[in-house]
């Protein structure tokens, strides 16, 4: 049985423990212990991934490299001792193999863990004897104070540790605790004191800026502002290439800004989107080929392992090479970030859109703006959407992929206010075209991409032919997957254009 107490902050100032403890003392002896002081860093993905999945992982120290430290939701602790001081942020294979490790990689995903907090904690240890001099329960006395990025001093709390035989006198003691309102003012904890410093630090969610009370310029300016707070938020993760997700979510970014601007961007200052759209345009265009090169190195060991004919390690000249490459292209990639260039098309594009939301004069509304432009992006897709047949071109199916992507980044800003639900069951309905869609354009850019790829190897030093046999085998799984995505689109798009999704457009937007 484990019960923690948590003292009233303002009484839990007083730095004598016994007198703070004394409600314990009508009933036993307490002999306190020395101080044990120990740094504790909380580590989490840049998302908190660790945190939405209930837990909480740390590296503890006082002297010495220390441990790495897990909790899960119900309070379960798994520890890894280090025989070194760790390194981050750090992928969940760069963490040591282990328990901690196996906990934690499933949340992780492709993400690197790290530091978001730090706290100093000061633990005494409290045995409590009994009339006999025998201990019946210890009790650990924390205090903690969070020290990064933020100093706040947290209420002492009490962890009673009951020992064999004793339960009954533990549980008394919490009733001591809690029940007294003298020197104590104990009361139960409803979180422990990580969670209450990490409470401090993890950003709340962002409510949706978009209100129905905006103008139709105030509420893209908004919306876009968001987007800017989202790409400006990612740049740092990308430079230092914390991560590959940070350029992902930087580029998510991008293409919003970009779509929303070619949706409602009539509604902006034209000095404004003349200045800004072909920024955009090269910022995604500088992005492409790192992203492009991730996207594979994330897949190559799945990839290799799907081979038949070859061997996965047939493919390890080529992963060398997409390295190599990718290395060559994130530097280049860097120093396009790093340019006045792109600091001033941020800079201007924020002074801009902030002058547009709070500029008080009245333009049509966003509601009107929500129903015109989600309208007319459904009109376009259902257009193209009709007119592909399996003999069309690659380019059609691409281009109706854009158009979709469009239509999906319309609800997400506009269509809470026309509907949340009605909402949901569209973008889900759209989301299955989608993921069709990007089958088959995967299929296809990477199916030549391997060609280019095989092309320069051979130029730079000809790689082994087991090699460029198994590079064929991949292409020509790439070629299976888009001729099987072109067969499962005619299914998707029938039912996409049938009778229950035009009834939801059509109740979205009435």
């Amino acid at each position: 049985m484990t019960l923690y107490a948590r003292a009233d902050p303002m009484r839990a100032a007083e730095p004598d423990v016994l007198a703070v403890l004394k409600p314990l003392a009508q009933a036993y002896e307490l002999v306190v212990g020395p101080r044990r002081t120990s740094t504790i860093t909380y580590l989490d993905t840049a998302d908190f991934r660790l945190r939405k999945a209930g837990l909480t992982l740390s590296y503890e120290h006082s002297s010495g490299p220390g441990a790495l430290v897990v909790v899960d939701a119900e309070g379960e602790r798994t520890e890894c001792r280090l025989g070194a001081v760790p390194d981050f942020p750090a992928l969940a294979d760069e963490l040591p193999a282990g328990a901690v490790r196996d906990r934690v990689a499933e949340a992780m995903w492709i993400r690197a863990v790290a530091p978001v907090a730090r706290s100093r904690r000061v633990t005494r240890e409290v045995a409590l004897l009994n009339t006999d001099e025998k201990t019946v329960a210890r009790l650990d006395w924390v205090e903690a104070a969070g020290t990064e990025p933020i100093q706040a001093v947290l209420a002492p709390r009490v962890r009673i540790r009951p020992l064999r035989g004793y339960h009954r006198d533990a549980a008394a003691a919490a009733r001591l605790l809690v029940s007294a309102n003298g020197a104590g003012g104990f009361r139960a904890a409803e979180c422990t004191d990580s969670d209450e410093l990490l409470a401090l630090v993890v950003p709340a969610e962002k409510p949706r800026a978009v209100t129905a009370a905006m103008s139709a310029s105030a509420a893209v300016a908004t919306a876009l502002l968001g987007f800017l707070d989202d790409l400006e938020a990612n740049v740092d993760g990308v430079v230092a290439d914390v991560d590959t997700e940070f350029l992902h979510d930087l580029r998510v970014a991008v293409r919003r800004t970009r779509s929303l601007v070619k949706l409602a961007g009539d509604v902006l200052p034209a000095r404004l989107v003349a200045r800004g759209e072909p920024g955009f345009k090269r910022l995604g265009d500088l992005t492409t080929p790192t992203r492009d090169l991730d996207v594979y190195l994330l897949e190559l060991p799945t990839l290799a392992g799907g081979l038949v004919a070859g061997d996965a390690a047939d493919l390890a000249p080529f992963g060398g090479y997409l390295r190599h490459q990718r290395t060559l292209e994130w530097r280049k990639l860097v120093r396009g970030l790093r340019t006045q260039r792109f600091s001033l098309l941020l800079k201007e594009w924020r002074a801009g859109l902030e002058a547009v939301r709070e500029d008080p004069a009245q333009g049509s509304s966003v509601d009107e703006l929500a129903v015109a432009r989600v309208g007319d992006g459904f009109k376009k897709v259902v257009k193209k959407a009709r007119a592909l047949t399996p003999e069309s071109p690659s380019d059609l199916v691409h281009a109706l992929r854009k158009r979709a992507k469009e239509l999906r980044y319309a609800l997400e800003v506009f269509g809470p206010l026309l509907g949340s639900e009605v909402t949901k069951q569209v973008v889900r309905d759209l989301k299955q075209i989608q993921d069709t869609l990007g089958e088959f354009q995967d299929g296809e850019v990477q199916a030549a991409a391997l060609r280019t790829f095989a092309e320069r190897m051979q130029i730079d030093g000809p790689p082994p032919a087991v090699t460029l046999l198994a590079m064929g085998e991949l292409a020509a799984g790439f070629a299976a997957q888009q001729r099987f995505a072109r067969q499962q689109l005619a299914d998707r798009l029938t039912t996409f254009l049938g009778a229950r999704t035009q009834a939801r457009i059509k109740a979205l937007l009435s």
